[in-house]
């Protein structure tokens, strides 16, 4: 493609702004056209790009959106579907809970859907899914996929109580002052159903996850607890589970995700590395925006398998 495509940017934070400076710097020949923020006086906003609200970004070639939640995401996701103009997200919450219904309006407008960075951060976990899927026969995924409850976990296995690991984490930007989303379980909960709609083509929401929490767990000094994201076609859980100090389960610590993918007869594929911060989610962002100027339009969950292509 010789044009530009311009990028309609929603949300300037961590992530944000890490995929501003991409924009700016980095090979694509793409160019940030608007970005979308509540406070349009931050000094730190970029220079020289429209600043506004999320109707200006839906204007631009593609639509990226980085704010996080379900309601406003969801019907600037419908709106810029229906158009035919490509969304690209990082928002695990809106892929977990409404990415059927945006896949099939995707497929029905000739438009792409895009969300690498939803699950594993910088690391390629629905791409290495996705691949695997459409060449071997998975039967069975597990991983740690949440960095606060792996820091927390982690923390209580050297002795800290649960209120001193967590304000540990809380201290070290692990976890947010209300952590309830991710010690209950519903991050990795959504994390993996997403990851199993891709692996086995059906679609699977968060509400299919049995999900257990780390909240009020007791966990001995010495003892390696994680909390378990583990997938087969019929049941999907999130649960902690004192693991051996040997499982590569048990080795993932401050913010590294780990996924195990079983095939059948063909052994265990495992990928690992950072699952949060602001470089390695927003390149996980640049590389689908690369995807879309190489032409290709892909559909995450669609034409009925992991991810689909025309």
């Amino acid at each position: 493609m010789t044009d530009r495509l311009r990028i309609g940017l929603i949300g300037w934070g961590t992530v944000g702004s890490a995929l501003g400076e991409l924009v700016r710097s980095g090979p694509l020949p793409i160019t940030l056209a608007s970005v979308a923020v509540r406070n349009k006086e931050r000094p730190e906003l970029p220079k020289g790009v429209a600043i506004g609200g999320p109707e200006g970004a839906l204007e631009a070639d593609v639509v990226v959106e980085l704010a996080g939640g379900i309601d406003g995401p969801l019907g600037w996701a419908r709106l810029a579907l229906d158009r035919g103009t490509p969304y690209v997200t990082a928002n695990k919450a809106l892929l977990a809970t409404h990415g059927k219904e945006l896949a099939e309006l995707a497929q029905r407008r000739f438009a792409a859907l895009l969300g690498s960075a939803s699950v594993g951060g910088g690391t390629p976990m629905i791409e290495t899914v996705a691949h695997l899927a459409a060449t071997g026969d998975i039967e069975r995924m597990r991983g740690v996929v949440n960095a606060t409850t792996t820091y927390i976990l982690s923390a209580m296995g050297e002795g800290r109580s649960y209120d001193e690991a967590l304000g540990e984490a809380q201290a070290a930007g692990y976890a947010e002052a209300d952590p309830s989303f991710d010690v209950e379980g519903r991050d990795a909960a959504q994390k993996l159903a997403i990851l199993a709609s891709v692996a086995w083509g059906k679609w699977r929401p968060e509400a299919d996850v049995k999900t257990a929490g780390i909240v009020g767990l007791a966990v001995e000094p010495g003892q390696a607890v994680r909390l378990v994201a583990e997938a087969t076609k019929d049941g999907l859980s999130v649960k902690p589970i004192s693991l051996d100090r040997a499982d590569p389960m048990a080795q993932a610590t401050g913010v590294d995700n780990v996924l195990e993918i079983s095939l059948r007869d063909a052994g265990v594929v495992r990928i690992s590395g950072p699952g949060a911060g602001g470089r390695a989610t927003s390149g996980a962002v640049y590389a689908d925006l690369a995807r879309l100027v190489s032409g290709e339009r892909p559909i995450l969950f669609g034409n009925g398998s992991g991810m689909g292509a025309r």
